[in-house]
């Protein structure tokens, strides 16, 4: 419906989703860019609320003045005629029931679910949300309080958990996320990832439940190993792969950058230290985008300007590797931990882990010494991480052949749901209120995730809009 068009009764019926029967009067103007609608409902015999009686009276009508979010272009507001009456019998007084809003609230029962299926979006505000819908910010807060509340989910069989700079409080600058490592689902969101309140929380849910865990997920935070260990009697502790290597990386980073000062700064060192340095973290059998591997001394070379000659990523590594002795020693021991994830089992990763953290710890390059000791400290964990849990099916282009992945036990599954952590506090500039935004990231993270149409009875949260 436009300004300048036509407003008829059966325009509006259909607006508001209304039936012929059920309205006294209905009628529209167009007043300052706002639409104004002025309702009456059909008299109907509805029951005392007090004592069940339908012998009542009308007693008077009080206007009500209600937000609705009929129309998208501009803002909606429905001037309810509601009628109050009084039971004859009990003599209380109580209002008609109206199928704009919920209860007291000044904002129709449309604008409420419009709002709160916007706010399933990470990319939505509440500041968003609510101009949208002709509202303030604090009421789409207010909505949000008091129909969405996403309870702790049942502890699964592998647990993932991990932390996300997402929340700032007087407990921690983290937010512990926990989710089912086969669904993909949230259990849970804690304010910090401290050992009190991680022991806080899990010794207040029952035994029989955490028995059924066989199984927890995390970086090297020691805190979530001890947690394990003190309070899952049957599980059994996982390093997750991407964090161990990740920490290999940075220890090899040193090597390099330890390397570059010493060179320089126009050297061919110094440039193929600083500009191909990725080629370190790639490992030997990498694919490139053509499904070609990208370490292929045959692979097609290109010109290279500074060297003034054609390249492949094959010689390019050697020229990089070729730098320092202390750097090809580095890198041959991450090839190592890379080969050792590919190639060993639970049943044989004791021993050969044993021989890979001693030819760490047997090396003159302090920072390749300095992770031998780490490997060393979750040796068992990292062990643990090797067990196949499952198959992962793919169809290949083409062929049409099923090709199979065999699945271990890590956090990868969680490192997209830290970017949506993330992304709904930077979008609003961060929250003040923890239940709010522990709510709002399980409604989003989990698909499944509903509100409920009616409020809940509860006590609103407090602290502002966001």
């Amino acid at each position: 419906m436009h300004d300048d068009g036509p407003v008829t009764k059966e325009g509006i019926l259909s607006l508001f989703n209304l039936e012929d029967k059920a309205l006294d009067s209905v009628s529209c103007a167009n007043e300052d860019g706002m639409m104004r609608v002025n309702v009456q409902l059909a008299r109907k015999n509805e029951p005392c609320p007090s004592c069940g009686s339908f012998n009542s009276r009308v007693k008077d009508y009080h206007v009500r003045r209600l937000t609705h979010s009929a129309l998208s272009d501009r803002k909606c507001v429905l001037f309810y005629n509601a009628r109050r009456y009084l039971c004859k019998d009990c003599g209380r007084s109580f209002m008609e029931h109206n199928p704009f809003c919920f209860g007291g609230m000044t904002i129709s029962a449309l604008t409420v679910k419009n709002v709160l299926e916007d706010l399933k979006k990470p990319t939505e505000t509440f500041s968003s949300v609510a101009e949208r819908y002709h509202i303030s910010p604090a009421s789409a807060a207010y909505i949000f309080d008091q129909h969405v509340m996403i309870p702790r989910h049942a502890l699964p069989e592998i647990i993932c958990i991990d932390e996300v700079f997402a929340f700032h409080s007087e407990y921690s600058r983290f937010v512990c996320l926990m989710l089912d490592f086969e669904t993909g689902k949230p259990v849970d969101a804690l304010n910090s990832r401290r050992l009190d309140v991680l022991e806080s929380y899990f010794l207040s849910i029952p035994l029989e439940e955490r028995d059924k865990v066989k199984g927890v997920c995390s970086d090297m935070y020691e805190a979530y190993r001890t947690v394990t260990q003190k309070y899952f009697r049957f599980a059994k502790h996982y390093v997750d792969h991407f964090h161990l290597v990740q920490e290999l990386s940075r220890q090899v980073d040193h090597v390099r950058i330890r390397v570059m000062k010493g060179c320089e700064k126009n050297s061919d060192e110094y440039y193929i230290l600083k500009h191909f340095n990725w080629i370190l973290y790639k490992p030997s059998d990498e694919k490139a985008k053509d499904g070609k591997p990208l370490f292929d001394p045959g692979r097609e070379r290109r010109y290279n300007n500074h060297y003034k000659a054609y390249l492949n990523f094959y010689e390019l590594r050697e020229k990089l590797l070729s730098t320092s002795p202390d750097l090809l020693e580095a890198w041959k021991l991450k090839e190592d931990v890379y080969d050792f994830y590919q190639t060993c089992t639970p049943e044989n990763g004791i021993a050969e882990i044993d021989g890979l953290i001693a030819r760490f710890a047997n090396s003159n390059i302090a920072e390749m010494a300095h992770f031998g000791k780490t490997m060393k400290k979750w040796k068992t964990s990292i062990v643990n991480s090797l067990a196949i849990y499952g198959y992962a099916y793919k169809v290949e282009k083409g062929t049409g052949q099923v090709a199979a992945r065999q699945l271990r036990i890590t956090n990868s599954i969680i490192e997209g749901r830290n970017k949506i952590a993330k992304e709904l506090k930077n979008n609003a500039n961060g929250y003040r209120c923890w239940e709010r935004f522990r709510n709002r990231l399980m409604y989003v993270l989990d698909k499944d995730a509903t509100f409920s149409l009616s409020p809940i009875q509860r006590n609103g949260a407090k602290g502002g809009a966001e």
